[in-house]
């Protein structure tokens, strides 16, 4: 259980890194057009990417909760609790 709580929470150092990874070695992604909008001010498209890292880290969360219950039924079985 543990495991997957981490591997879960690493979803968001991995978005966090892209910025500086793709910053470094010039590789258009995410993090690169994330930076790129920051430095132009421009708010359309760097609140977008907020929002879809944001998705992305709510559903990956979603995910690891439905994982700990499909794992351990007890967890499942819990009323009330």
């Amino acid at each position: 259980m543990p495991v997957i709580t981490l591997l879960g929470l690493r979803i968001r150092l991995i978005f966090g890194g892209s910025v500086i990874v793709e910053q470094i070695f010039n590789i258009n992604g995410m993090g690169r057009v994330m930076s790129k909008a920051i430095t132009m001010q421009d708010t359309n498209v760097a609140q977008c990417c907020v929002l879809i890292i944001g998705i992305v880290v709510i559903l990956s969360t979603l995910l690891i909760d439905i994982l700990y219950g499909v794992i351990d039924p007890r967890i499942r079985d819990r009323k009330g609790v």
